[in-house]
């Protein structure tokens, strides 16, 4: 894989992994998380009533979209991995460890595991508009992110 000589990153430089198999024709892949940050205020007569700081609350919201073409011979539900098939959301019984890789102009690589993965929608988009491609969009909740050195 060639990878492109800047310093911006690039999505030319990614790839998603199960099983050591990469995943293809993702269009889009949104990882996301999120958490509530709640102000403190002081409360006494001479303060003037604005937040003396910020108290992160839990992790919640760990998320990753996806978006793929979908392919004859391999659709969504075929490709995270060879024991893995599912028609319908019930049918995955157990969960996904997938890993994205960045490799860098540097010669060098980040790897990242997202563990404890389960889909949570799963759904076609059918357009007569536009390209005419058919997408499939999905998500996943994950347990954890870490990377691996």
């Amino acid at each position: 894989m060639t990878v492109p000589n800047t310093s911006t990153r690039m999505d030319h430089a990614i790839s998603i992994r199960v099983d050591g198999t990469t995943i293809g024709q993702i269009q889009d892949w949104t990882p996301q998380q999120n958490r509530t940050v709640t102000p403190v205020y002081e409360l006494k007569s001479a303060t003037s009533g604005e937040p003396i700081e910020n108290a992160p609350g839990n992790l919640g919201g760990l998320t990753i979209g996806i978006t793929r073409y979908d392919l004859y011979n391999k659709k969504m539900e075929q490709v995270w991995g060879s024991s893995f098939t599912m028609q319908m959301l019930s049918d995955q019984t157990s969960a996904l460890q997938i890993q994205e890789k960045w490799s860098n102009p540097t010669g060098t690589a980040e790897t990242w595991v997202y563990t404890g993965c389960w889909f949570t929608s799963l759904g076609r988009n059918h357009s007569a508009n536009g390209d005419r491609i058919t997408k499939v969009n999905a998500s996943l909740m994950y347990v954890k992110k870490y990377q691996v050195t």
